[in-house]
Parts: C-alpha cells; sequence; structure tokens
C-alpha cells in the first residue's frame, strides 16, 4: 500500500484557475490552505444542522442559523474562487477571523492629471 501511494501523482486540480494553482503552498490564498478552510467549514455547518435540528426555538437557535447561513456563502464564494482566481468575500481564514483590504489595480485621474481621492464627478 505505501509502495502504491509513493507511486501516485500529485493532483493535477484540474477544475481549478491557472493564477490560483500558481501560488506557492506558504500564501495566504494558495490552493492547499484554502481547500483547509473549505473542509473544515463543510464539517463545521454539517454540526451546526445537526444542532439546530436538535434544539427548540430561540436566540441560540437563530445564531447558529445565521453562522450556517454565512459558512455556506463562504463555501460558495470559496468555489467561485477556484472558478476564477477572484476573491469575493469580505473576510478570509479558516473561520473567516481576518478581514480582506482593497486595493486600487487602475487609478482614475482629473483633469489636471491628479489621482482622484474621492467618488464625486
Amino acid at each position: 500500500m505505501a509502495k502504491a501511494r509513493a507511486a501516485k501523482k500529485p493532483p493535477t486540480y484540474k477544475n481549478i484557475h491557472e493564477d490560483v494553482k500558481a501560488l506557492p503552498d506558504d500564501n495566504t490564498l494558495s490552493v492547499k490552505n484554502v481547500k483547509g478552510w473549505e473542509k473544515h467549514n463543510k464539517e463545521r455547518v454539517k454540526e451546526l444542522k445537526y444542532k439546530i435540528r436538535r434544539m427548540d426555538k430561540g436566540k441560540e437557535k437563530t445564531l447558529f442559523e445565521r453562522e450556517v447561513e454565512n459558512r455556506e456563502t463562504f463555501l460558495a464564494n470559496i468555489v467561485r474562487y477556484f472558478d476564477t482566481s477572484v476573491w469575493l468575500d469580505l473576510f478570509y481564514g479558516k473561520d473567516q477571523q481576518h478581514k480582506a483590504r482593497y486595493r486600487t489595480i487602475a487609478y482614475a485621474y482629473d483633469d489636471e492629471g491628479f489621482i482622484k481621492t474621492s467618488q464625486d464627478g
């Protein structure tokens, strides 16, 4: 069995965008890290749904339902990230503990050639 594992080729990830596959494993949004987040959140959703089914109506049940909805949306965004290499969620990490920061890719310039700093015309 160990011999067969050693001979096994590494995964090719045919369904994952090339830009995501090109990231090194130590990158925050690498395939390895995001797959780990995906696995953790799928397990957590399963646990929460089990708890919800056995609860009576109340504040705690509502909080669990909200957490399930948030995690399912996070999982959908992970799938979209693997397809497009665009991170859509405002948060990232195993338990969505980090907030994404935006950066400008293309600046807008005013009539005088200065970078615009406000949203108005």
